[in-house]
């Protein structure tokens, strides 16, 4: 029976990220997955441990519970923000060159 949770789970995030990809593709937003994974790869460490934790158990239906949840909000917003940063005060740190010594 964890075969096949195994499966659903890797299923779950091929479909999704096959929906990031061709939306991404089509135009309809601007999805950077290197920096995605560069910034949020423990999320990812975090969803697999509870995984391995909960596959054997009665709630091993939380973990593709929360990755549908997330692929989904993740979805939303990509598609109702022109413009999404997912760390904006970062990135105004980075090119904001009135503050550097050099000037």
């Amino acid at each position: 029976m964890t075969d096949n949770r195994d499966r659903s789970l890797i299923a779950l995030i091929l479909i999704f990220a096959g929906i990031i990809f061709l939306g991404d593709s089509l135009g309809k937003y601007n999805f950077n997955i290197f920096f995605f994974l560069r910034s949020y790869w423990p999320v990812l460490l975090i969803i697999f441990g509870f995984h391995i934790l909960l596959q054997k158990t009665k709630f091993w239906f939380i973990v593709p519970t929360i990755i549908i949840l997330a692929a989904g909000y993740l979805i939303y917003l990509l598609l109702n923000h022109q413009s999404f940063y997912f760390m904006p005060q970062i990135r105004m740190r980075i090119f904001n060159f009135k503050n550097l010594p050099f000037r």
